[in-house]
């Protein structure tokens, strides 16, 4: 009777207090640790259906698309399941992104608002982002009702009229970070500085940075009233916060750069792993579209490329005990998103409703090239480029000043053309559009002669990354500074020359194309803000498209070439 009553009394106490269950079944249990998966990627801006090549194991191979980098995750979670199994542990998988989901997006995201992405890796099951430069394209407003649904945009609303169309935005354990940007009145960050993820009792914690370069990355207007902290100092904070919370098991999400150069891994990322708390275990970073795998200072430090071309597959284990990583666990994989496997059926149909509501658009033909080779290429920073040609021609003709000039990081992707049936290679609206998705604002400014040349040499003034503007109507030799007297920098412009070949007046007054990034001192040429705004224009991406559209119109195929507009000459 009493072993009777005592039986009664422990499953009545129990079922009272469930917590106790699990707290006994962790006692019996024999495992230490638990198997724990991350899956990664960066810098996707919007390419639902992009197509790379890719080198692999001496072939190129196809890589790309939302659909199946899906079936590539499942996968990947799904080996770590059966990984886990074998040992007889548990395994729990999160998947993150390391900023840029969004912006600077080929015309299937970007016509919508990029709301289709968003969706997607919604749908995959991403539980922590962080903010990158280009979420800040169209400004934190619109930053935060693409995250949260909080009204309809009106080109959403225009685009899909007709079209059975339903977008939610993210789920609420969807935590999108940036511990570093704050706002400068308050002081407090913009988003969560970090997000608590728990995992068979085991608490891991995830710190958000953005790169401090989107202060001249973005678009002045975009970030008024924001900050942009140290990342280190700011993730060495939040280190010591999340510690007093019991968590040791941290992973910096961060949109900052790394590289590889001669076998070991360099950049802003590098830095960050050397100036951190010992307790940050793993970096992702972004940025700059790279593969990087490796440890710095005992921290495990991973980018994936670009556009869902590659994933991050990080794997080690968490002690139940110690709350933190097993020491020598953590290993990672940059894997491929190879299109040699099934798509995922739920994304592709997201792709392809996206597809089908911006062909529309997209579809129509605007002007024609001689072949169907590609004209330029994405952001041509080392100097003239003929899509860069071409765009700044229209620019300067289009809004009718005398000079144009255009930042080569605006330029996304060469411009493509189509065999068509009847035998032409085609331009698309939608081709022309991806050239120049940003869509700023263009205007008419007034620029003396010597502030022309202040900005043309502030294209040299980090000589660890020079950035090459595009210009029309203006040609300049530039010679090595270090065979100047005075010259301080890699190099320096010597003369200037409008397009008819008359040499430019330091003391003159010009008119001069710009867009509002440039104006406003993006890519760091502050020189442009001297500048008197004297006409304001139309946005740089619908006059491209005129531009190729008036050509067309006066029979003239697309050709731009070299010209020599900026040539480095002796002293």
């Amino acid at each position: 009777m009493v072993k009777v009553l005592l039986s009664i009394l422990i499953v009545s106490f129990l079922s009272v207090c469930p917590a106790v269950s699990p707290l006994l079944a962790q006692a019996k249990t024999k495992s230490k640790s638990i198997d724990f998966q991350m899956l990664a990627v960066n810098d996707f801006h919007g390419n639902l259906n992009t197509v790379s090549d890719f080198e692999q194991n001496g072939k190129t191979v196809k890589v790309g698309g939302a659909a199946y980098l899906a079936t590539h995750l499942n996968m990947a979670e799904q080996d770590m399941r059966k990984q886990a199994k074998k040992e007889g542990l548990k395994s729990y998988t999160i998947r993150l992104h390391a900023g840029d989901l969004v912006g600077a997006s080929p015309p299937i995201s970007a016509l919508l608002q990029d709301e289709p992405t968003v969706t997607a890796f919604n749908e995959m099951n991403f539980k922590v982002g962080v903010l990158g430069n280009h979420e800040f394209d169209e400004g934190i407003p619109e930053l935060k009702r693409l995250l949260y649904a909080t009204s309809v945009h009106p080109n959403v609303a225009a685009y899909t009229e007709g079209f059975h169309y339903h977008y939610k935005g993210i789920d609420k354990d969807f935590d999108y970070l940036a511990a570093n940007v704050v706002d400068k009145k308050t002081g407090k960050p913009l988003f969560p500085p970090y997000s608590i993820k728990y995992f068979a009792g085991v608490k891991v914690g995830f710190i958000g940075v953005d790169t401090v370069e989107t202060l001249t990355t973005t678009l002045a207007k975009n970030i008024e009233g924001l900050k942009f902290l140290d990342e280190a100092k700011t993730v060495n904070k939040y280190t010591k916060v999340l510690q007093k919370k019991g968590v040791h098991a941290i992973v910096v999400v961060g949109h900052i750069s790394a590289d590889n150069q001669d076998g070991k891994i360099v950049g802003a990322a590098a830095d960050l792993a050397k100036k951190v708390n010992n307790d940050v275990d793993v970096i992702f970073t972004g940025h700059n579209n790279t593969n990087v795998n490796g440890f710095v200072d005992g921290k495990l430090i991973v980018e994936d490329l670009k556009y869902g071309q590659a994933y991050g597959d990080v794997r080690g284990k968490l002690d139940l005990k110690t709350q933190d990583f097993v020491k020598g666990s953590l290993k990672a994989n940059v894997v491929p998103n190879t299109m040699d496997v099934k798509p995922d059926r739920k994304i592709e149909s997201i792709v392809e409703q996206a597809k089908i509501i911006t062909d529309k658009v997209t579809k129509s033909p605007i002007g024609y090239t001689l072949d169907g080779q590609t004209i330029g290429k994405k952001n041509p920073r080392e100097g003239e480029d003929p899509l860069g040609n071409l765009i700044t021609d229209g620019q300067r003709k289009m809004a009718g000043s005398q000079i144009a000039f255009t930042n080569s990081g605006g330029i996304r992707t060469g411009l493509l053309s189509h065999l068509n049936s009847k035998g032409e290679y085609e331009i698309s609206w939608g081709d022309a559009y991806s050239v120049q998705p940003f869509q700023n604002q263009l205007g008419v400014y007034q620029l003396t002669g010597s502030q022309i040349k202040e900005a043309l040499n502030e294209q040299w003034q980090n000589p660890d990354k020079m950035v090459f503007m595009q210009s029309s109507g203006i040609k300049y030799t530039y010679v090595d500074g270090n065979q100047v007297p005075g010259c301080n920098q890699i190099y320096c412009v010597k003369d200037m020359y409008l397009s008819d070949g008359t040499k430019m007046d330091l003391d003159g007054i010009y008119t001069v194309t710009l867009n509002e990034f440039l104006a406003t001192g993006g890519d760091g040429f502050s020189a442009f803000k001297q500048g008197k705004l004297l006409t304001p224009y139309k946005e740089d991406t619908e006059t491209f498209i005129d531009y190729i559209k008036q050509l067309t119109a006066e029979g003239k195929k697309i050709a731009p070439q070299m010209e020599e507009r900026a040539k480095l000459v002796e002293p």
